[in-house]
């Protein structure tokens, strides 16, 4: 549900619909718009335009190959088969 002072949900879903288009570069308006976004602020904080590192999680790239043929749930505390439900 949007606030009162949006315009008609199908309105506002429209424009979504069409900002979100990829072009024949594959970039959407939104994502161009993000884009400025970061590097203004970022300029605005007295740093580079972009990040000059990225941060990779060791157990995510332990598991990467493997992922699409197994699951893993990080809420369970032991493994589905020992499971017992009452």
């Amino acid at each position: 549900m949007l606030p009162n002072d949006y315009p008609k949900w199908q309105s506002v879903y429209y424009y979504f619909r069409v900002w979100s288009e990829k072009d024949k570069t594959g970039v959407s308006v939104l994502d161009k718009v993000l884009q400025k976004l970061v590097k203004q602020i970022r300029n605005e904080d007295l740093r580079r335009d972009k990040t000059a590192f990225g941060i990779v999680d060791a157990q995510s790239v332990q598991n990467a190959d493997t992922a699409e043929e197994k699951g893993y749930d990080a809420g369970k505390k032991y493994p589905e088969s020992s499971a017992t439900l009452s």
